[in-house]
């Protein structure tokens, strides 16, 4: 099993990539080992915790442990925004992993929307311009992204928040 990765394609030691949100219970276990296999570091998942029983992924921090993937959990309900400053020291901290060679993948229910959001937000938080990293996204995604017009303007206010804009 191979998992299905849309990488953004930009120069640099580390990746980051968005994902649909893996295939729970039974194939929990096999989701996580196949990420790993995949080089992924870190799995960021952007559910919240009614999403992660509703889909079968209560037990994603867990598995994903036991697969020796760092597991982070930055729930955002659907089609919304996180408060910049509230996720920044996470997203900073994983800007770094990037910078220093780490793969860090995100998913929400589909890799559109928030998903698609905190990816923007670590590559801006590494220098890249937002405009540039969304474009680069839906390269890879192969669809438009994100959901809203919010989202699409949220790294922005996570830059203003880290005073780098």
């Amino acid at each position: 099993m191979r998992p299905n990765l849309f990488t953004v394609d930009l120069p640099g030691p580390g990746r980051v990539s968005t994902m649909a949100k893996p295939r729970g219970g039974d194939w929990l276990a096999d989701e996580m080992a196949a990420l790993r296999g995949a080089g992924v570091g870190v799995l960021v998942c952007a559910l919240t915790a009614e999403e992660l029983v509703e889909v079968d992924l209560a037990d994603e921090p867990r598995a994903a442990g036991d697969a020796g993937l760092e597991f982070v959990a930055v729930p955002i309900p659907d089609r919304g925004v996180p408060a910049p400053g509230a996720v920044l020291p996470e997203l900073r901290r994983l800007a770094g992993l990037v910078r220093a060679g780490g793969h860090v993948v995100t998913h929400c229910r589909f890799g559109i929307g928030r998903s698609a959001m905190l990816v923007v937000g670590i590559l801006a938080l590494n220098g890249v311009p937002p405009a540039l990293a969304w474009q680069r996204l839906e390269d890879a995604r192969g669809v438009p992204v994100p959901d809203t017009p919010d989202q699409r303007t949220w790294p922005d206010a996570l830059l203003a928040a880290d005073g780098t804009r």
